[in-house]
């Protein structure tokens, strides 16, 4: 078993980004482009305060769909530093924005992609993909891989399980025999030092653009 950490920074939990906020009420959870407008959804019976990280993929995935944006972030209008999300509310995404998402995406990218590549295997040759944590419940699966924040896996195969430390830590409080097999698993687990990969950087610089991850590596 392999293991790696990937220190993404806050900015898909509202840091660093202007109108980024946690998914509390007043969030923007989604974002879609319809009509020449964006339309979202807002956690909560109220007005919208900002974006949450579900709300922030789906924006970028869009903004790449429709080609207001390129891959490295900068939009159609190369003179343009804000773009307008929310017009009623002025919620907006900057370049600034766009960069430090596109920073926190790529120390995903990394690990998931050297992490494959240790394994010698391509996204297609997974056959199950777990998605943990309450912020991975409301991602949209297909923008999350549009944009290469996820793993090209087949959707299929991609199962959202919530809050899995906490569901662990119960488990393994309750149960003596579920803790010895934790304690066995865990020193058969290596851990990768991704910054220690000899083409490190190489893989962030590309794991920067939002595009997504190739099927094949090398």
């Amino acid at each position: 078993m392999l293991a790696a950490s990937c220190p993404a920074g806050p900015a898909f939990e509202g840091g660093l980004i202007k109108y980024g906020m946690p998914g509390y009420d007043g969030a923007i959870e989604s974002v879609r482009w319809a009509d020449g407008q964006f339309e979202c959804d807002i956690i909560g019976d109220t007005q919208p305060h900002g974006l949450c990280g579900s709300g922030l993929i789906d924006l970028l995935a869009e903004l790449r769909r429709y080609d207001q944006m390129t891959p490295k972030g900068v939009f159609a209008d190369k003179k343009q530093y804000e773009l307008t999300v929310v017009p009623e509310y002025g919620i907006t995404l900057s370049r600034e924005d766009a960069s430090n998402l596109a920073q926190a995406k790529a120390a995903n990218y990394c690990g998931q992609f050297i992490l494959i590549r240790h394994f010698g295997i391509s996204p297609l040759d997974i056959t199950e993909c777990y998605l943990a944590g309450g912020f991975a419940n409301y991602v949209n699966v297909d923008n999350a891989i549009q944009i290469g924040f996820l793993a090209p896996v087949p959707k299929d195969r991609i199962t959202k399980i919530g809050n899995a430390a906490i569901q662990g830590a119960r488990e393994v409080l309750i149960s003596r025999k579920k803790r010895e097999s934790i304690e066995r698993l865990v020193k058969g687990i290596d851990h990768v030092e991704l910054e220690t990969t000899p083409d490190f950087f190489e893989v962030f610089v590309e794991g920067c653009q939002f595009k997504p991850m190739p099927n094949e590596f090398r």
